[in-house]
């Protein structure tokens, strides 16, 4: 079992190297091919530009082989013609585009023909054959292999013919024969050529069954790769996503914090407001039963006409100094009730950062927020390719600026288009439209999206200039009914649920970077008002298969 094991992983590590190999040699071709001006070389390094691009890359291999074929007819060689024609054919067969398979297998056997190349035109002909039986046309089948064994029978002519015209010349030189000795020598050439064919046919069919395992088992290597790779990238995009949410949660606390610190010091400030309007209270009192009772003595003492003009004055007096200091407690009450309002202000300024206003204003004349369920919401994600890898190349401090960048900038994009930003996880922008009152359709949905794909290329273009990595998004838009909501009770945030939010996850997942992919029901809002390209259809669990489209530039 060890032993097993070990030769797996051996097996692993030797088919990585020998894959860095392969695109090593891809680039150092494509680099000779940009400062080659010879058309035979440049012929020859398309050929092997196709041949390295055919166990990964069908397309790109298909495209080289053409252009070796173009070049071919141009410099009049039949040979690399038939072989490129047959290579472009293989890379459709693999895209299981059989017709057009079938076109390019029948240049190839063309260019054969006129390359007196009978055995490469048997071996087109009977891929013919192979892409007919995959069509299911019988006939065609039928006429291939027909044609094939026509072309055996002319070559075995021709060799016979060969061997027949220099057999006699041959003889007469050795020994003298009689005719039937000459028939009795053909006779026997004939049974060794048709011992031959059947050798030939045998190790075909052994060529071909070693040709079945090697692409099997390319097919396995490439499988335990692709499992090693994305196993390795899923478990360091963990790491960073922990390591981020750890940030965040630091962030929550010190605002939590803040707000706790802010609404102590209003209380305070309440408390010592309703101290000093106690005291001033007690204080009025006091005065108050000190007027009494100098008006009590005026009437006793009025004869004494100093006192009552000594006591009128000090009444005066005192008067004038209670109207002043009422004057300044009424100025200090301004200032605290001002600071009171600036302070509830920013409060509210603070919940409506983590929440959107209705779902703020139910929460504070209700103190809860009810779900509530939208019919055609849209939901925007995106995230950043290869980000594992890129930020690896930054310290912390650096990744957590970039991202705060990044993000500042999608929050500024969305808000012009009147969208409602639902939360970040990670290196992915979640953000929907339709949850409110708000004008946000999928339209403005769709802008932003392109917007935000600009902005990327921008900050591309000068991190590129400047040496720096970059980051390259990617964007997938659904339109569907989503159910929002606030949940928890403390550290609560606004979220959204549903199929929708799913399939809008998966949209990106499979969108290439620089572009916005989206799904049918957004494609039936937005089709005439943006060029959009059919890409396929996607698997969705419970939902089956659903169209994709890449958005292009907007229609006038």
């Amino acid at each position: 079992m060890h032993k097993k094991t070990f030769l797996l992983i051996f097996y692993i590590v030797f088919t990585s190297f020998s894959l860095i190999a392969q695109e090593v040699g891809v680039e150092s071709l494509e680099d000779k091919l940009k400062k080659t001006e010879d058309p035979r070389e440049k012929m020859a390094i398309f050929f092997h530009l196709s041949e390295k691009y055919a166990a990964t890359n069908s397309q790109k291999s298909s495209l080289n082989a053409h252009q070796a074929y173009s070049i071919a007819l141009d410099l009049g060689d039949d040979n690399m013609a038939a072989k490129a024609a047959y290579k472009n054919a293989e890379g459709f067969a693999q895209q299981k585009k059989y017709s057009e398979a079938k076109y390019r297998y029948n240049r190839g056997k063309e260019r054969a023909l006129h390359g007196n190349d009978l055995i490469f035109a048997i071996k087109c002909l009977e891929r013919m054959a192979d892409m007919a039986k995959f069509e299911g046309k019988t006939r065609e089948v039928n006429s291939f292999h027909q044609q094939a064994e026509e072309l055996r029978q002319k070559g075995q002519e021709v060799l016979v013919a060969v061997v027949s015209n220099a057999t006699p010349s041959f003889v007469n030189k050795a020994v003298p024969v009689n005719e039937g000795e000459m028939n009795a020598l053909r006779e026997e050439y004939r049974k060794q050529t048709e011992q031959l064919e059947r050798d030939r046919l045998r190790l075909n069919e052994e060529i071909n069954l070693l040709r079945s395992e090697k692409a099997s088992l390319n097919t396995t290597m490439n499988y335990l790769r692709q499992r090693e790779q994305t196993l390795s990238e899923q478990t360091q995009q963990a790491q960073q996503i922990i390591a981020f949410k750890n940030l965040q949660l630091s962030s929550v606390k010190i605002e939590k914090e803040e707000l706790s610190r802010l609404t102590d010091r209003k209380q305070k400030l309440v408390e010592s407001m309703r101290s000093e309007y106690a005291l001033d209270s007690i204080v009025y009192a006091q005065e108050k039963q000190e007027q009494k009772a100098r008006l009590q003595r005026a009437d006793y003492f009025r004869n004494v006409l100093l006192l009552v003009l000594l006591s009128a004055a000090t009444i005066g007096f005192l008067l004038l100094r209670r109207y002043r200091t009422n004057i300044k407690q009424k100025k200090v009450l301004v200032e605290k009730n001002g600071i009171i309002e600036n302070e509830r202000q920013r409060s509210d300024e603070l919940l409506l950062n983590i929440l959107p206003v209705a779902i703020s204003e139910e929460l504070k004349m209700q103190g809860k927020a009810k779900a509530r369920r939208y019919e055609t919401a849209s939901v925007m994600f995106t995230d950043f390719k290869s980000f594992t890898k890129i930020s690896e190349q930054l310290t912390p401090e650096q990744l957590v600026n970039e991202l705060d960048n990044y993000f500042k900038a999608f929050d500024f994009i969305i808000s012009q288009y009147g969208l409602e930003k639902i939360k970040t996880i990670g290196d992915a922008y979640m953000c929907a439209s339709g949850l409110s009152d708000r004008a946000s359709t999928p339209l403005n949905m769709v802008r932003a999206a392109l917007e935000i794909q600009e902005y990327l290329s921008d900050i591309k273009q000068d991190k590129m200039r400047s040496g720096e990595p970059y980051f390259e998004g990617r964007i997938g838009i659904h339109t569907g009914h989503v159910v929002a909501g606030v949940v928890g009770v403390k550290k609560f945030a606004y979220d959204i649920w549903g199929d929708t939010v799913n399939i809008a996850a998966r949209l990106q997942e499979t969108c290439e970077t620089g572009f916005v992919n989206i799904s049918e029901s957004t494609f039936s809002e937005i089709r005439y008002n943006f060029e959009c390209r059919y890409r396929g259809k996607l698997h969705a669990k419970n939902k089956g298969e659903i169209d994709m489209y890449y958005v292009g530039k907007a229609l006038k």
